[in-house]
């Protein structure tokens, strides 16, 4: 058995050792408010920006992005997921949280509108010139899913055009109509403008008539039941999102409300 000196030196070491394992972690930035934004799908290329944007001026706070279909995004809040703060591309969804008591009425706020287009292969090689064409049973259209406001939307564009379309796949967000189209697996698609701006080097866009188009909101809130310090945070994020995040949502192709 080592001698009484001898324990108390290993004591100390061990104490020690501890003690830089401890300020190793402050310093890693623990002390940081996490934010986690659940935000849609068409909002990816944009809040990524955005959140870097934020850091650099509110350095003590950081934003955990989630991109999915808001429709997914609702569904995974009520079943308990942490979310902070929601953005959606519809007001449906938010209507839905505030129904359901996770978001109040008077937080809501709508921060961009879109609107919609063709894409294709890009070259168009199909020569697709407008959604008329997606009635062929030759051209491999794919569509969002009817309970994701991108295929909601794609259903009343489609109605007002007074065509029918058998979609080679339902996706679940917009994402994966620009992935189907861009690598080949379909012709075209219908999505948002700013997500045909995002993937011009791999797709074409082609434009859909005012006369049947659809604009939508993207409405932002946060979550009702936050403690002081996450609900302080998640509003300044909203904060800066309706004010110098403008510009960078302007800059992927948002317009502002």
């Amino acid at each position: 058995m080592p001698p009484t000196s001898l324990l108390r030196r290993y004591v100390a070491m061990g104490s020690a050792i501890g003690l830089m394992f401890t300020l190793s972690a402050c310093g890693r930035g623990d002390s940081k408010v996490n934010i986690d934004v659940y935000a849609a799908a068409s909002l990816t290329t944009a809040l990524t920006s955005m959140a870097s944007a934020f850091e650099n001026v509110e350095p003590d706070i950081r934003i955990v992005l989630n991109f999915a279909g808001s429709a997914t995004l609702v569904e995974q809040i009520k079943q308990g997921a942490p979310a902070d703060v929601v953005v959606f591309a519809d007001n449906k969804q938010m209507n839905d949280l505030v129904e359901h008591g996770d978001v109040k009425k008077d937080s809501v706020a709508t921060i961009a509108t879109n609107t919609l287009t063709l894409v294709v292969e890009k070259g168009n090689p199909l020569n697709i010139k407008n959604v008329s064409a997606l009635a062929s049973q030759q051209i491999r259209t794919v569509l969002c899913d009817s309970a994701q406001p991108c295929g909601k939307y794609a259903a009343q564009i489609l109605e007002r055009a007074k065509i029918s379309v058998q979609p080679r796949s339902w996706e679940t967000s917009v994402s994966g109509v620009t992935q189907k189209v861009a690598s080949g697996e379909a012709d075209a698609g219908i999505v948002y403008v700013t997500d045909a701006l995002a993937n011009a080097s791999k797709l074409d866009a082609v434009s859909i008539d005012k006369s049947i188009n659809v604009s939508n909101n993207y409405p932002i809130a946060s979550l009702a039941e936050l403690s002081t310090t996450a609900q302080k945070a998640a509003q300044t994020f909203i904060n800066f999102v309706m004010g110098d995040g403008q510009k960078i949502l302007n800059d992927f192709g948002f317009v502002s409300p």
